[in-house]
Order: structure tokens, then sequence, then C-alpha cells
């Protein structure tokens, strides 16, 4: 059957249908239908995308910036003013007629129908600006469809908003390349610059890419050389519209461009990058300007990787630090690890904020506690010889310096210089563990566990995990004097209010004493990297074994914070604070200062109270010097706490020429001599013993005492107290599993015998000190008098194996 005859039969059969009102009627309210539902369709509105935050370190230099709401970058707010020769431009290239049209200009639609029609394909879109709003923010097909949708919500959305509104949401939303959208981020993308400033080539430059933005990409040759092209065609229609002088096309036509280079994240910020982000989207503007200088932040993260490869044979694999101005709190540089891109070493962790133990790092702060309480003074002294530990968690324990070894009576100025740990604990056990707890928290340390005896006086020496961030806070308020140094992100951050953490001159007082090269003799030698030719408060953190190093420094005018370890924990062979950390601390110190606040005079000292006073102290017992002490030191001390008594520990002793003791009262005089020697406490016998000193000896001679009167004997278990509980290790030398034991004894010159479990190991005379050979089990010790029929109270030590 031919197309004719199927039309004819048909109309034969729908011609009924056709001339029925009531078929008309359904069809009509069929169309109406349909003309409601695609006009609900429609959307007259003008969308927001949340924007991009783009983050600049402090000289406006490109550190990071946050994807828009979309996953791309800019949707940046115009200014209030339209630039002018953004909206020129933009509508000479994409819509010379929008303000005479409602959303749709009809010549231009159809001129598009017959080039399309005549060439058989689709040639123009006739598209106005007002359709390319539409468009943005509903993308899909080029169908018939979406171009009929397209003009209508063109005509709705000028209608509702107006022609100045709908071109602002063009120029926010249109595509420049590169992921940007908007003429203000795309400003800044090319020409690292406001939109107001653009010049006439500039502003044509950027007319003409969101009409092939992969094409016309300016960081790529072909890309370039055809954004040119295309912007100078932009700009001679300018001229013939009038807008442009002859001579203004001139010039902009042989304009450097000024093109900025492709903004690219340094991997020395990585870590910067995330953190300051992070912050980035909780601000309201879309450029924050952070207090991040990336010249500092590269030089601190290449001296942090010279240092380690230094180590890197000690077993050291990371690295982290940071740099904060002290008048500000501006974070200057933060070098989270040592390679944010290594899998090796797991360099994406930001060890700047993990906690770790700080080792001897927050030991100032003890001092600074004990000095507030009036309990110390610079110059109190303090023994550094073996001391049992007592704890409901880690039972009894003998703690012990990092080197194994002990200095007898120190001053707290040499003892806090020196870094030591068994007058640090001395300490803390006069400050208290909870009020020294209290007095983190406030000073912004986080996550402090509450539970009975979680740290003891374990926290002197680490048991508080700390990050490198509130390190630095926390000796900031040394370096503001007491007041607490709120860290700033970025350089317009409205001040927060400081607290006051330690008095002024407890802080300054400390200050001092970091400070002091000769204090930290000999542990730390003349001339390491400790020492600095201007004023420097230093401190040093090294963890139970070896697992952190740690160095903090701080001048008039900078902090700088280090630390040294592995991310998993790993021990490393020797590397401390001292010898791990310090020597970059060092470096980036002298590196920055060199620049930082030039226009302020370095500090030579930093100055001791101003309402300390000095007074000459004998440096071993820290009293008034007398005439007997060889040797005499200048310390500073608060009102009302310099000492008053004379200096005990040198002394003219009476001896029995006959057996070198101590004379007593019934000694004839022809057997008396008198020597200026060291009289020191009995604390201090073992390691003046060690150190092979003439120290007057405690015994009376028995050939001349001062009483003949009889004396009740009595002895007692000294050290240790209590119950103590051991861990047998079989790997270590039975010569290094001993477990020391002393008893005090009366009269003094008595011996006594050692019994372990009943037996008797040794027999010993004055001071009354024996080590023991540990052997696994539950051991009951006991000391008793050799001539008398005296015994001690009963000591149990459980060695677990």
């Amino acid at each position: 059957m031919s197309a004719r005859a199927t039309a004819r039969a048909a109309l034969r059969l729908l011609g009924p249908l056709l001339r029925s009102k009531r078929t008309w009627a359904v069809l009509a309210t069929l169309l109406a239908a349909a003309a409601v539902l695609f006009l609900r369709a429609l959307d007259d509105s003008l969308h927001s995308i949340e924007p991009s935050r783009l983050v600049l370190d402090r000289q406006g230099r490109y550190l990071g910036e946050v994807l828009a709401g979309d996953g791309e970058l800019g949707y940046w707010p115009l200014p209030y003013v339209m630039p002018e020769r953004v909206v020129a431009a933009t509508l000479v290239t994409e819509d010379q007629h929008f303000y005479e049209h409602p959303g749709v200009y009809l010549p231009s639609v159809g001129r598009a129908i017959l080039q399309n029609v005549s060439n058989g394909r689709v040639i123009s879109g006739a598209s106005t600006l007002a359709m390319q709003v539409a468009r943005m923010q509903d993308p899909g097909g080029r169908t018939l469809r979406r171009k009929l949708s397209e003009a209508v919500e063109s005509l709705l959305l000028i209608r509702r908003h107006g022609h100045e509104q709908v071109l602002r949401q063009y120029l926010t939303l249109a595509p420049y390349g590169n992921r940007a959208h908007g003429v203000v981020r795309a400003a800044r993308l090319y020409f690292d610059k406001p939109v107001e400033d653009l010049s006439w080539a500039q502003a044509a430059f950027l007319a003409g890419l969101p009409q092939m933005p992969g094409r016309m990409n300016p960081f790529t040759p072909d890309g370039l050389r055809r954004a040119k092209k295309r912007s100078h065609r932009i700009l001679r229609e300018l001229h013939e519209k009038g807008l442009l002088s002859k001579v203004e096309l001139e010039q902009a036509l042989s304009a450097d461009l000024g093109l900025a280079p492709r903004p690219r994240r340094r991997p020395e910020a990585m870590h910067a990058v995330l953190e300051w982000s992070a912050q980035a989207k909780l601000r309201k503007s879309p450029i924050s300007v952070a207090t991040i200088d990336l010249e500092i932040q590269e030089k601190a993260a290449a001296i942090l990787r010279d240092n380690l490869e230094r180590i890197e044979h000690s077993g050291a694999g990371n690295s982290a630090a940071l740099v904060v101005d002290t008048f500000t709190g501006d974070i200057l540089a933060w070098v989270g690890s040592r390679d944010f891109f290594s899998q090796e070493h797991k360099g994406a962790i930001d060890f700047v904020r993990t906690k770790r133990s700080p080792g001897s790092a927050l030991k100032p702060f003890i001092y600074a506690l004990g000095l507030e309480k009036g309990a110390f003074t610079a110059a109190s002294e303090l023994p550094d010889t073996p001391m049992d530990v007592r704890s409901d968690r880690a039972g009894a324990y003998l703690a012990e310096n990092i080197n194994h070894t002990f200095m007898g009576p120190m001053l707290v100025r040499e003892a806090l210089a020196n870094s030591r740990n068994i007058p640090a604990l001395r300490v803390l056990s006069e400050v208290g563990v909870e009020p020294a707890l209290r007095f983190f928290e406030r000073a912004g340390v986080e996550d402090i566990r509450w539970e009975p005896d979680r740290y003891g006086l374990g926290l002197a020496v680490g048991n508080l995990h700390v990050t490198l961030e509130e390190l630095a806070r926390l000796y900031g308020s040394l370096a503001r004097e007491g007041a607490s140094l709120p860290l700033r992100r970025f350089v317009d951050e409205p001040p927060v209010p400081s607290r006051t953490l330690l008095h002024r001159e407890t802080a300054q007082l400390v200050r001092h004493m970091l400070s002091d090269p000769l204090a930290r003799r000999p542990m730390f030698p003349v001339g390491g990297a400790l020492d600095f030719p201007y004023a420097v408060s230093v401190k040093t953190g090294t963890s139970q074994g070896y697992r952190d190093a740690w160095t903090v420094a701080f001048s008039d005018r900078l902090i700088v914070a280090v630390w040294v370890g592995n991310h998993d924990w790993r021990r490393m062979r020797g590397v401390g604070g001292s010898n791990g950390a310090a020597a970059a601390a060092h470096r980036i110190m002298d590196t920055v200062m060199a620049s930082h606040r030039p226009w302020q005079p370095i500090l030579d000292t930093f100055p001791p109270p101003a309402s300390a006073v000095a007074v000459e102290v004998c440096p071993l017992s820290g009293r008034l010097a007398s005439m007997d002490c060889p040797h005499r030191k200048s310390e500073w001390f608060l009102p009302g706490s310099a000492p008053t008594g004379r200096c005990p520990f040198h002394a003219q002793v009476k001896l029995d020429r006959r057996n070198g003791l101590r004379a007593g009262k019934t000694c004839p005089s022809s057997e008396v001599i008198t020597r200026v020697m060291l009289d020191l406490p009995d604390t201090y016998t073992q390691w003046a013993r060690s150190q092979h000193l003439d120290v007057a000896p405690r015994q009376e001679s028995p050939l001349c005492p001062s009483s003949v009167e009889a004396v009740t004997p009595r002895v007692a278990i000294r050290e240790p107290r209590g119950t103590v509980r051991l861990l047998f290790d079989p790997d270590t030398p039975a010569s290094a599993s001993t477990l020391r034991l002393a008893a005090e004894v009366t009269p003094s010159t008595e011996p006594i015998v050692w019994l372990v479990d009943g037996v008797p190991v040794a027999t010993v005379s004055y001071p009354h000190e024996y080590r023991w050979s540990v052997t696994p089990g539950r051991h009951v010790i006991t000391a008793a008098m050799s001539r008398h029929a005296e015994v001690s109270s009963p000591l149990t030590v459980v060695v677990e194996d």
C-alpha cells in the first residue's frame, strides 16, 4: 500500500474522533498538563555553590586550596561594583545585546535556525548570556528540549532577578579552565591579582576562555597561543564598539599579559596545607592568609633532612619542627615529617600533632611550680643520688639518670640545666603530681587521664605524652614571662587574651636558668648545639629507650621546637635530644633569627627578674659561702628567698690522728688535728665514696668518744621500703642484676649482717650498704646487728621471671 493510501485509510478511521469535541478536550487537557509539568521543571532561581578556599602564605604565595562544593575551584563572589573592563569584554564576547532582550534574542535565534538548516548540522545555538547561566546551573545534553528549557528559564531569570544579577551570576559560574570557575578566581589564578585591577588585555584574555576553556589553557603553549589570538579579536571588537581608543587598543595588543606561573603545593608544606585548609573551611573569606612563611618552611624542612642524614645510621627515621613568633604567636613553619610521600617512614603522619613521650622536656615547668610554691630557690640543694620510687601501677623501682651516673649534691639551677632525673623527681614529689597535671591542663595539654596513679613521679621524665604544638605553647609561657601564648594560624585572626600561667618572676628566673651555658656543664659540652652567641633558653628531652628526641629553644622573638624519632616507636641507638634534635633546632634558630624582625636589637642574655638580688653561695650546698668554702658562685634570689645560714658542707673537722675518725670530746688535744673537709650528710656517703672524695668521717673515734653513756642499739632498713616487685631478666649479667640495700644503724660504728630468707649473705660496716644479686622468687630480707640481738623489720622482695 502506498503512503498516500495509508494516510487516507488513517483519516477514515480517525475522522470521527477528530470531529468529536470530547477528543479535543482530552487533547487540550493533556497539552495543558504537559505544559504545567514543563514549567514546573523549569528553575528561575540563581544557584549558589560553596566557594573554594584559597590559602596563601604570609607573603602572598600559594599554599593550598580547599575545593568548592562541587569539587571544582572558584565560585567566588564579585565585588559590589562589577569591574567595568571585565563586564565590557564579557558582553562583547558572549552577548552584545544583553541589556536589549528579556533573555532570548530573537534575531540570533532566527539566524541560528537558518545556519543550522542550510548546513545540515548545528552551527550556532544562539545562546544568550542568560541561557548560558541556565545551562551552567543545570548542565545537560544539547537537545532541542534542552534548548527550549534553557530559553524559557533565561526569560524567567531575567524577569525575576534582572540583568545585573544574571550577569553577576554568569561571571561567578563561568568556567575559565584548570577547574577554575568565576572571573574573580580566574584573575587570581592567571594573573595573581584582584579582578578590579585587570588591564584591558587581561580582561579580554579572560573573557575569551569560557568558550573553549580546554583548548585555550594558558598553562600550555598551544592553549596560550589560542587564548591570545582570541583575546586580540575581542580587543579589536571593543575598539569597533567605541569602548577602546586607538591608543588603548595598541597598548593592549602589545602589552605583556603578566601571566602568573601555575600554582603548586610545596612538598615541604603538605602537612601545613592540610592543617590550614581544614581551618580555612570554617572561614567566610574565600582567601585566607596563613601565618606560615614558605621561605622559613622550606629552610626548616631542608635542615631537618640534613640532620636526619647525619643520624640516620643510628636508627632515626623521621623528624618534625615548629617555628613560632613569640610576640604574636604566629606559626611561621609547620614541618610534619621528613617527607609527606614516604611510605617507608609513614610521612603522611603529622608528627607536630602526634602525642609522644617528651622525656625531660617538661622538667622546667616542674621546677617552676616548685619555685612558685616557695619550696625551692634557684640554689636549693637537691640530692642526685639513688632514689627509691614507689608506684601502685609500677611497684617500686630505683630511678636513674639517662647516663646511669649520679652527681651528688646539686643546686636547682644546675640540676635543671643538666637535665638530671633524680632531682626533678624530688621536686615533683614536693610539688605533687595532681597540681602539676592541673597546671599542664590549664596550659593547653589535652587528653590528660585522671586515673589514680596514672603518671606518678614519672610525670617529670615523660609519662605525660604531648604534641610538638602543645610543647611549643608551654615554652611560649616562659618566653612570654608567664603569660600563655595562643598560637595563630591566620594573620587576620583577632588576638586571644593571654592567661597567666606562672608568676612573671618565676618565668623569668626559669628562662634565665635555661639560658645559662655555665649551668649546663658538665653534661653538655662547651660549644655544643645548646650554646648560642645570643640569648636563647633551651631544653632537651629524651624518652625512655631513645624512642623520642626533643629540643625546644626560644629567643627574644622565636620559638623553635624539634622532634626526632620513628613512626612505629622503634628505638634509636643512643639518639637523644642533645645529639639528635638540638643541632637542627640550633640551625633553624640561627637561620630564621638572621632575618626575622631585623629592626629589633638581639639580646645578648636574658636578664634575671628585676626584683631579684644576687647573693654569693656555695655551689655545693647553696647556702651562704663561708670562709671554708673553696669555691663560690653568685645566684639570683627572689625577695625574701635568699639563704641566711652558712654552708654546712665545708667545715673544720676535728679528727683523732690515730685512726682518722672524728675526735670526741674526750680526746686529748695532743691527739686531735683540725682539717677543712667536706662534711656531707649520710645521703651522699655512697656517692662520695664512688667519687673517691676526701669526706669527713661519720664515725666517732672509739678511742675517745664524746660520751660513755650507753646507747640503745637499733637497726632499720632505709632502702628500699615496703614490698618491692622486680622483673628478672636472665639475659642481664648477674653483676648488673642487683638491688641496693641500705640500713640505718645506731651506733653507726656497729657492723651488721644482711640476711636473705634467713641466710647471711654479707657482713658490712658503715655505711651499712650492700648490693644483693637478685634471684627469681619471693624473698624476705632483714638486717641484724653483729654484736647485739637487734634485727630490723623484714623487707619483702618479689622477683618475677
